[in-house]
């Protein structure tokens, strides 16, 4: 039995991964959490495979996350979309399989399989140059890359500073570095690029 802890905010999405699990037969899932902080307590508690989690969290980016979880267990990735510059993001930092949101049901029980064995798995539709083309937010760092997601979400200095554990100054300190490597000059140049890069998945 493969056991699966969900992380994900919509209670549909959960539910319907209860629902793949128990048609599957040879999945099951054991625990669920609504934001990433109560999720990286909670998988202490229960024996697990696998994590299936959002990428789009309310309380914590789905890079950090997969950085913070404890134990490594393999993660498959969950999205809106598949145009971007987060799914490579993503498997930088541990995930093994990616899907859409739109994915048939099956595809979602194949998935958990793959990825339980220890194999990657794409969604049909995640296009090579989602993961290997270059896109300007590629010369990031993970916390650079955070920051500049919630500042192109409208998130000003202090909410971001709040959101992390920071002081203002080293989220200003960030901003700064992130904009010189980005070649943009305010918070409005930086969510133009985001969008043209699939950064706000």
């Amino acid at each position: 039995m493969i056991r699966v802890f969900a992380v994900d905010a919509q209670p549909l999405i959960r539910a319907g991964l209860r629902w793949i699990a128990q048609e599957a037969g040879d999945i099951a899932v054991v625990g669920e959490a609504d934001r990433g902080e109560a999720a990286l307590r909670a998988v202490f508690e229960v024996e697990i495979d696998l994590v299936v989690c959002s990428t789009q969290l309310p309380d914590i980016d789905g890079v950090d996350f997969l950085h913070r979880l404890p134990g490594r267990p393999w993660v498959l990735a969950l999205a809106a979309a598949h145009d971007g510059v987060l799914p490579k993001h993503l498997f930088a930092a541990g995930a093994r399989g990616y899907l859409s949101y739109g994915c048939a049901l099956a595809t979602v029980a194949r998935a958990v399989r793959e990825v339980a064995a220890g194999r990657r798995y794409l969604d049909d539709g995640l296009a090579s140059r989602v993961l290997f083309g270059e896109s300007p937010f590629d010369r990031l760092s993970a916390r650079e890359l955070e920051i500049a997601r919630m500042t192109a979400r409208g998130h000003g200095i202090q909410h971001i500073a709040l959101a992390l554990g920071l002081v203002d100054s080293t989220v200003r300190t960030h901003r700064s570095r992130l904009f010189n490597k980005l070649g943009v000059r305010s918070d409005a140049g930086l969510t133009r690029l985001a969008l043209e890069h699939g950064l706000l998945l």
